[in-house]
């Protein structure tokens, strides 16, 4: 990982860390301290790990060229393409349904 990503880490590590024990010792009276630790942990593992999905995803879009996923449909209308199972849109909830008489 990268000097950036340490400190991320680290620093969202520590905040929390310190927020947790600001916390308990506020509301409870008492610093549970390896509550405190284990909230470091967590936090720390999880902010590791969106640092490194989050360059990860930009060095992937960065290497196909593709800007991301496109806002339009294959029709041109605003939003993603429509499947079958999307509910019906306002003008097909409108019609009256097809019949075979």
């Amino acid at each position: 990982m990268d000097p950036r990503g340490v400190a991320e880490t680290v620093g969202a590590a520590l905040v929390s860390s310190a927020l947790a024990a600001v916390g308990l010792w506020l509301f409870a009276g008492v610093v549970n301290w390896p509550l405190v630790a284990g909230v470091g942990v967590v936090v720390a593992l999880a902010s590791a790990a969106a640092y490194r999905d989050r360059t990860t995803h930009a060095d992937l879009v960065e290497d196909s060229g593709d800007d991301g996923p496109s806002r339009r449909g294959g029709d041109g209308a605003a939003g993603p393409p429509r499947s079958e199972h999307d509910p019906p849109a306002r003008d097909e909830a409108a019609r009256p349904p097809d019949s075979d008489r």
